[in-house]
Formats: structure tokens, sequence, C-alpha cells
């Protein structure tokens, strides 16, 4: 899985094999590879091959997922997507006449993309690096103003974004130093019926970097492409088209309040990411600090990296791209007096089984998906399925027999809201570390999950989860029955579970971690002083 190239998502190749000729009858796509739900372990190459019938002349193909995407001729038959990252993929493909409009009736795709069995067990038994403890700096030494700087390409509430808005409210209530934020968002200004910056007294900057359609036309454009050539330009490395220079310009006048200040910012495993990096520099910020929400970053330097786990900071993928200062592992944690197990047990009808997070292709939920199905077909075993969370893959599980709840980002009724269910699953095969399981497991419910990537540094089969081996539907469900049927299990597994959030993973423990190595960055000389 490490041998993935960096594209943030699957390159799509056309292979034009055949040519499609207009018949009689309604237009439709037909996939006969791979079949519905195939769970691929040994290769990152997938082949998708299909027949489209009764193409209608100069027609087209269009695909829409979050991450199979694109349009293509009605003639083609095959595509190839390169270096496809673990996860569930999803995709709908309507063809569409001359003038682009939808003819026919859309087909679905989906397959899984998962770690093989030896790949699984390579990653629960390697060990973990002995722990670095971070001795605090004398008083006299701590800078008491600091600003802080954070940007993103979005508003999507995850993790990370969760994560700060919780760090600022924190930090805002430091008793000794003095703390300033500014956030920035690199998309074209829009508005939030509830903006949670906002709601902490953060000014919010929209950078809208807009290329002119003709140069988007001339140039063959993209976001990731343009980003790219923006770093170039920064590096002053070859010639580049007058816009890319309007876009440096406008991008450092925009940021031009950091200077001297901690920007930081989530990993989105695009150009995006080494061109803020190299505008950063040129605006003279105090510290550059990349935040490893996910794995597989773009090639670039920063001042420190971030990460939740020992997995995230010392993975290969991060360590081959990036060119860091200073490393430093914080593990997010939860208010262990707000997330609290229910007073009462649970007199559902039905045992009640969560997910919590993001409903996005690396989560893996197709595998969650079908073992609800599976699980549905048991007379004898009542369970209902609740999802909370948001994301682009949400459509694709309406037809599964799941209740799909949407986001609660009031953490009192997320609470509430956790400590109606019996037990809580998450099938995510990458994560860097996996918040929302030490959410639930604060609550004191047993975790299913795989007990890879960054959960192998808390899970522990059998004392605070149920970690199933093989990674399929038929396991997972499995899994889930053992801990369904046996109440004892789900109160032993839930006191653990409990245990392991009050001794590891306080919110208290995350600020003062993160307050320990702001407070070093903003001591340091700053690095973007010769940039």
């Amino acid at each position: 899985m490490d041998g993935a190239p960096w594209n943030r998502t699957a390159v799509l190749c056309l292979l034009l094999l055949l040519h499609v000729g207009r018949t009689f009858g309604d237009p439709t796509i037909q996939f006969l590879w791979p079949p519905p739900g195939l769970i691929l372990r040994s290769t990152t190459d997938v082949i998708v091959q299909y027949i489209v019938k009764n193409a209608v002349v100069n027609g087209s193909l269009q695909f829409s997922g979050d991450k199979i995407n694109g349009i293509l001729p009605a003639v083609s038959n095959t595509m190839r997507f390169v270096g496809a990252d673990l996860g569930s993929y999803w995709a709908s493909a309507q063809l569409l006449d001359a003038d682009g409009q939808p003819i026919g009736d859309a087909s679905t795709l989906h397959y899984e993309r998962v770690l093989s069995n030896a790949e699984a067990a390579v990653q629960r038994t390697t060990l973990p690096r002995p722990r670095r403890v971070l001795l605090a700096l004398p008083s006299v030494v701590r800078p008491r103003q600091r600003k802080l700087c954070f940007v993103t390409a979005g508003i999507n509430m995850d993790g990370q974004v969760r994560l700060w808005l919780g760090l600022i409210a924190a930090l805002q209530q430091h008793p000794t130093t003095s703390y300033s934020f500014h956030m920035f968002r690199v998309q074209a200004p829009s508005a939030l019926r509830l903006d949670p910056f906002l709601a902490l007294g953060i000014p919010i900057t929209n950078v809208h970097l807009e290329v002119d359609y003709k140069d988007v036309i001339t140039y063959s454009l993209t976001n990731d492409k343009t980003m790219a050539q923006l770093a170039m330009y920064a590096k002053g490395l070859g010639r580049h088209p007058p816009y890319v220079a309007r876009l440096f310009a406008q991008y450092t006048a925009a940021l031009a309040p950091c200077r001297g200040a901690i920007l930081l910012y989530a990993n989105s495993r695009d150009h995006g990411d080494p061109a803020l990096a190299l505008v950063a520099r040129h605006v003279q910020v105090q510290a550059v600090v990349l935040e490893l929400s996910g794995l597989r970053p773009m090639p670039h330097a920063v001042d420190a990296v971030i990460g939740p786990s020992e997995f995230a900071v010392y993975h290969e993928s991060v360590e081959r791209a990036i060119a860091a200062t200073h490393q430093h592992v914080i593990a997010p944690g939860v208010n262990t007096t707000l997330f609290l197990p229910a007073a009462k047990a649970n007199t559902n009808d039905c045992l009640v089984v969560g997910y919590l997070g993001r409903i996005a292709p690396e989560k893996s939920l197709g595998l969650l998906a079908r073992a609800a199905e599976l699980l549905a077909a048991k007379h004898d075993l009542c369970l209902v399925f609740r999802w909370v969370g948001e994301g682009p893959d949400a459509a694709h599980y309406q037809h599964y027999p799941i209740e799909l709840i949407g986001g609660i980002y009031n953490e009192t009724a997320l609470v509430l809201e956790l400590q109606s269910w019996d037990v809580a699953v998450h099938p995510g095969l990458q994560e860097t570390f996996g918040i929302a399981n030490i959410e639930v497991m604060a609550v004191g419910l047993p975790l299913v999950c795989f007990g890879v990537a960054g959960t192998t540094e808390y899970v522990r089969h059998g004392e605070n989860a149920w970690v199933v081996n093989e990674i399929d539907p038929a396991a997972l469900a499995a899994g889930i029955e053992v801990v369904a049927r046996d109440s004892d299990l789900r109160q032993r597994l839930g006191a653990g579970a409990r245990a392991t959030v009050e001794k590891r993973f306080t919110w208290s423990a995350t600020v003062a971690a993160y307050d320990e190595v702001l407070g070093r960055l903003m001591s340091w000389p700053s690095t973007s002083a010769a940039a």
C-alpha cells in the first residue's frame, strides 16, 4: 500500500479500445468488472470494464464520485485507476448526449480496496517507538504573545477542524499567554448559517484564487496543476504564464497578517500544500506546521510536523515526503467530564450499533454496510444501525438497513446520542488516529474494529475493544454478532475503553501538549527570514 503514487485521488487513464455504434433502444451502461462490492487486497491498480449499449453519436459518459469522477467519450469501454488508496469506492455513471444532457438510467460502480492479511498482521504486531516527552520550557523564555493562523481548503467539519475549534476555545482561556487567531479558507467566499469560527470571535479570510476561463482552457488547468505552478514560481523555477505571478501576489497579500505567526494547515495531499508552505515563507511567518490529518503528503519542507500518532508521524510516506525540522506526536483527547457513560443501562428493544465519523471513501464504510445487510438476515438478533456523520458518500448508503442521522456538532447532543448506543463500530483501515473512536470509548462503549493503522496505539483485543482479524464484511458481521450476543463482554470492553481514555487521552493533556509545542516554535529562530 505504500507504493502508491503521490496523487490525491486515482489517476484516470483512458484506453479507447472499441467503438460502440448507435443502435435502437434506451442507452445503458453495464459494468462487467469489478462486480459490485468486490474486495481488492493485492493491488493498488484497478481496471474497470464496461459496455455502453445504444450509445448516441458524440455522446459521453460522466462518472460522479468523491474519488472517481470525470467525463469520457461514450466510445470507451475500459478505464484504469492507478494508486487506489484503502477505502470504499463509489461512483454513479451517467450517459450524456451531444449537448451534455443525461439520457437513460445511471449505473453504479462500487468496489473495496483493503489491506491484505499480511499487511494487517504487520501493522498489528509492529512495536511502537519509545515515547518522547517534552520537558516544559522555563517560563522566562516562553513568549507571552502568540498568533496562530489556520488555513483550510474548505468548510468540512472533519476531525481536524473540530480539534482546532476545541484548541482555540481552550487557548483563549490561557491564564498566562495571550493567543490570537486568524482563519483562512482557500476558496470562493461562502456564507455559513452558523460558522463555528465566527462563533468564537475568530476573523475569517476567504482567499479566492481565481484564474480566467480563457487561461483555464488555454493551459488545460486544474486546481492541482495551478497550485503546482504556483509552487514552482515561489521557488523561482521555470517560466510561467502571467496569471501565475498574479495569483502569487494575491496569495501573499492575503496571508500578510500571518507575518510572525505560526501557520498551521492539514495535509490535503495535493500541490496546494507545497504552494502554501512556500507562500508562508515569503510572508515571513514564524513557523510552518503541517498537521497530519492523513497520510501520503505531497513532498515539501516545513518547520514542524504534528501528528496524532506514532503511526502517522513516522509513516514511510510522511518521512519520505516531508523535510521537517521538528516532529511531534500529540494524541487528541476528549473532555472526560462531558463524554461519560450513560447513568442507566439502555432499555432499547433492539441493540443499537453505531458508527461515528465522516461518510467518506477513506472510512471503508462499504464493509460495514454489507455487514449490516448480513446481520439483518438473522431473525434471532435484533440490531439497529445508526450512523452519525456527513460526507460525500452518504447517498450511496440510503438503501442499506442503516439510519443515517447526519452530523451532530453540539457535543452535549452528541454525548446523548452515543449514550443511547450499545456497540460502536469503526471499519476504517487508514486512520491516523481516530478521535471518533476515543469519543465512543469515553462513553464506555465496546468498539468493534479491524485494529490497524493509528488504532493500534490504543486498541487492545478483549480488553477495550473487539478486533476483527479478517478484513471483509462477513468477518466484521461475525465480530459485531459476538459482542452483541454477550452482555458481559460488552460491559467488560466498555469499562476497559473508558479506563483507557481516562488514563491516556484527556483533552487537558492535548491542550497542554499543543501549548508547549507552540511555545517552543515561537521561541526558536524563524526559518522564514531567508526565504
